[in-house]
């Protein structure tokens, strides 16, 4: 079962669940800790016998794309629990992203900010990589973002020369 929930009105035990989750997987990792991160707005999470088998976060921002501006749904933190992966879970809820982004919430783009190895199984997903600068805010000032960035449209694969988050990344 799959859920889509505001992340505000997400029970205090499933956000601390969430949190564990997030911290056990990217906790280790340099750029996670030196980086603020925007709060989420959206959580969909995907229920196998009333555990989380999967999940991620969605940030709803307005972007500026080569000096235009595009609502966008930012997505982060897609995590499968151990005990889960291996069994398409990620997949399957991701899948769903387009009719979410597009649809429900009136993104015209979905953009994700991810490690290089994650790229191909993004790809399988419709998402493409983009190959220029990415900017996005932090209490130090505007910072430029060193790892992949994809996104996820619905008719064109657009290629920026550059990205403004307005704010913090996701």
């Amino acid at each position: 079962m799959i859920v889509v929930a505001r992340y505000s009105e997400l029970e205090s035990t499933t956000k601390n669940k969430l949190h564990s989750y997030i911290t056990g997987e990217f906790g280790h990792i340099p750029i996670v800790n030196q980086t603020e991160w925007a709060m989420p707005d959206w959580t969909i999470i995907y229920y196998e016998n009333n555990q989380i088998a999967t999940f991620y976060n969605v940030v709803e921002r307005e972007i500026a794309i080569d000096g235009t501006l595009y609502k966008t749904g930012g997505i982060n933190n897609v995590i499968t629990p151990k005990a889960f992966r291996g069994k398409g879970y990620a997949s399957k809820t991701l899948k769903q992203t387009p009719q979410l982004l597009f649809d429900d919430l009136g993104c015209d783009m979905g953009l994700l900010l991810c490690a290089e190895d994650l790229v191909p199984f993004y790809e399988r997903l419709d998402w493409f990589t983009v190959d220029c600068p990415v900017y996005f805010e932090q209490s130090s000032g505007v910072k430029l973002w060193k790892a992949q960035t994809m996104l996820l449209t619905q008719k064109w694969k657009i290629r920026p020369q550059m990205i403004e988050l307005n704010g913090l990344p996701w």
